[in-house]
């Protein structure tokens, strides 16, 4: 079985813990005997200035060259031959973390070089980019470092940074394309996207994308690390996140927004996975 790592699995000064790092590749603390090839429940960009070394992502072979720029999604299996000799740095975050900015939840989608990585993984950085990147990239890690940081100010200066290389990658088209299971995964997710507060139900997702749940769940366990369940669940969660951190309605309100009956229940499952309250994580991200 191929061994899945949170965020919380690294450790670095220059992190939010679970939702972000930034530092050196060779300065981030890894989990003891780290196992490759792993998957990971987050987003990471690599970029090198030490190397080379070959990067094996599903089943894909790639040389990583000096001032180069990878990009791995959560799901990806992936191994970094030689990572010891590696250096440079790691950007790390969690789909959530951009998502409970006020941006569209749907932010990673936008930045297409994050969802394509299993066609495009990565990008050479000409110098004209690589030093108006690295400038970028100097303020955010440096408000990263601050004793008194402001994670909305980090997590406008990630989006920055990350649309600035939106800007600088050629979409140009590629004769590989993803497999069966990755397609199946985005298709749920599109339609996840857009029924979340109507349909929880398994049968209705599976049903539209004309599989079994049976079969729905098992491409998202071998993908994604989690159940279809489990991921329809994060999204109403991370929805109510939203809605008690930008918007003004009751925890009532929000409950029966997102197709809740039962308030109480709605409280206890926040609080199950998130150990608060709804009301006390309000009071903690306002």
């Amino acid at each position: 079985m191929i061994v899945s790592y949170q965020l919380d699995d690294f450790r670095s000064s220059c992190a939010i813990p679970g939702q972000f790092i930034l530092d050196r590749f060779e300065h981030i603390g890894r989990p003891l005997n780290m196992v490759w090839p792993h998957k990971h429940h987050f987003y990471e960009i690599l970029w090198l200035e030490k190397g080379p070394s070959r990067h094996s992502i599903d089943q894909h072979s790639f040389e990583l060259s000096l001032d180069a720029m990878f990009f791995i999604a959560p799901g990806q299996i992936h191994e970094l031959q030689k990572a010891e000799d590696l250096s440079g740095y790691s950007i790390m975050f969690t789909a959530e973390f951009l998502a409970l900015g006020d941006s569209p939840p749907d932010m990673p989608a936008q930045l297409s070089f994050m969802e394509n990585t299993y066609e495009n993984p990565a990008v050479t950085l000409p110098v004209k980019e690589r030093e108006a990147l690295m400038a970028s990239l100097n303020v955010l890690h440096a408000e990263v470092g601050r004793t008194d940081r402001s994670v909305d100010i980090i997590r406008h200066l990630l989006l920055a940074f990350l649309f600035q290389v939106k800007r600088m990658v050629v979409e140009a088209p590629v004769s590989r394309k993803d497999n069966l299971r990755v397609m199946t995964v985005k298709k749920f997710k599109k339609l996840l996207e857009i029924h979340y507060k109507q349909e929880t139900r398994l049968s209705f997702f599976a049903e539209t994308l004309f599989i079994t749940p049976a079969q729905l769940n098992e491409v998202l366990k071998a993908v994604t690390g989690k159940t279809a369940g489990e991921t329809i669940r994060e999204r109403l969660l991370l929805e109510a996140k939203r809605m008690l951190i930008h918007g003004h309605l009751t925890v009532g309100q929000i409950a029966a927004e997102l197709g809740f009956a039962d308030f109480s229940y709605f409280s206890r499952q926040f609080k199950k996975q998130e150990g608060l309250s709804p009301a006390d994580f309000r009071k903690m991200n306002t």
